[in-house]
């Protein structure tokens, strides 16, 4: 499984909760969540789990369920540190979204101009990429090439000389047609990871200090994120879910990822922490995003995703679909040895999360995608 594609210990899992308002929570309720979740722990084979859910502006529920350390049998909290993968492109897209508002560009801007080097589609040299593409996957820029890469054996590069290789004519990674999609920027939609660290990085052209700082300064300071970094380099290891898989009846402890995409993949949060963003959203952007803002981040690309499920729909950044009757924005992440959910209901004012360290199979998605039902009808439910 290539890292980022869209798309339990044995015995008792045991429950590291932090305390964190569960009298918002009937005790009925948590038991009964905390045993299902026990079980299908142990059943999936996965080592932990970090679960949170919002209402308005508050973090009603939030627990950790099994092992952050199988080898030193240390405890997931709801404080416990995850690598978040895709997720993390919410993060990049709020940032960026904030200077939208300050008016620092505008959504249909030819990226060209900030960049600082070329990016042109090939085919379309006539038809400029701009940041709404970008934030819609429908740049045209491809995964293509990027899939086949193996970032593990060669120093990382840093991200604008990764862009401009990848990105431009004459740069050492760069192939045409691997690189870029036979459409025309606009007219189909084509996961990219590369288009949104391209975000990223224009993050950092558009309002004067890097994505880095941005973030920092604007959102993870302001919300008190104690536990919040993007890269592995600023968590200590022993607040680190280390990353698994279960192979020939047994759990692999696997090496950290790393990538020089990092805005669209990297970011380390814990439930707790990414919880407080996923408030922001649920609460009309929080006095950190406009509702104007958020709005119109949840507005449906013209674009569709697929066919053959016109129901799913592109926002910026942010997924659309109908769930139970009701209007829902998320994003999965998936590397080996994380597989990460986030969702919320705008018009309920709830959300909820689910972080696991490890990337299962079918019986997992099963798992994941109980957990945030059961998490998402309570939150909504008052």
């Amino acid at each position: 499984m290539h890292r980022r594609n869209f798309l339990a210990l044995s015995g008792s899992a045991l429950v590291a909760s932090n305390g964190l308002a569960r009298e918002s929570v009937d005790a009925v309720w948590a038991r009964d969540f905390d045993g299902f979740v026990n079980n299908r722990l142990a059943v999936t084979h996965t080592p932990g789990l970090s679960v949170a859910m919002v209402r308005g502006g508050r973090t009603v529920f939030s627990r950790g369920y099994g092992y952050a350390s199988i080898e030193t049998a240390r405890r997931v909290t709801a404080d416990a540190v995850f690598q978040i993968a895709s997720l993390s492109k919410t993060v990049t897209a709020t940032a960026l979204m904030m200077l939208w508002q300050d008016g620092a560009f505008k959504l249909d801007d030819p990226i060209t101009a900030h960049a600082g080097f070329s990016v042109m589609h090939p085919k379309f040299p006539d038809v400029p990429i701009t940041f709404r593409h970008l934030f819609t996957h429908t740049s045209g820029i491809s995964d293509t090439l990027y899939d086949t890469l193996d970032f593990s054996t060669a120093p990382i590069q840093p991200l604008p000389d990764f862009l401009a290789s990848y990105l431009s004519p004459g740069g050492r990674l760069y192939e045409s047609a691997k690189c870029y999609s036979a459409m025309k920027p606009g007219t189909q939609w084509s996961y990219s990871n590369v288009a949104v660290a391209l975000l990223g990085y224009l993050a950092g052209r558009v309002g004067r200090i890097p994505l880095e700082t941005l973030t920092q300064n604007r959102l993870f300071g302001p919300l008190g994120l104690r536990n919040t970094a993007w890269r592995y380099e600023g968590i200590a290891d022993e607040r680190l879910a280390l990353p698994y898989s279960f192979e020939n009846a047994r759990y692999r402890r696997l090496p950290r990822n790393a990538y020089p995409d990092w805005p669209a993949g990297l970011l380390c949060t814990s439930a707790n922490d990414f919880a407080k963003i996923l408030a922001v959203y649920t609460q009309d952007g929080g006095g950190f995003l406009k509702p104007q803002t958020v709005a119109t981040m949840l507005t449906p690309d013209p674009v569709v995703i697929d066919a053959a499920h016109p129901q799913l729909r592109q926002g910026l950044i942010w997924r659309l679909r109908d769930w139970n009757g009701d209007h829902l924005a998320s994003h999965p992440g998936g590397d080996p040895g994380t597989a990460i959910i986030a969702a919320f209901d705008a018009d309920r004012h709830c959300g909820a999360l689910a972080f696991a360290n490890a990337y299962g199979g079918s019986d997992f998605a099963l798992f994941q995608k109980e957990v945030m039902t059961r998490l998402l009808d309570k939150a909504g439910s008052a």
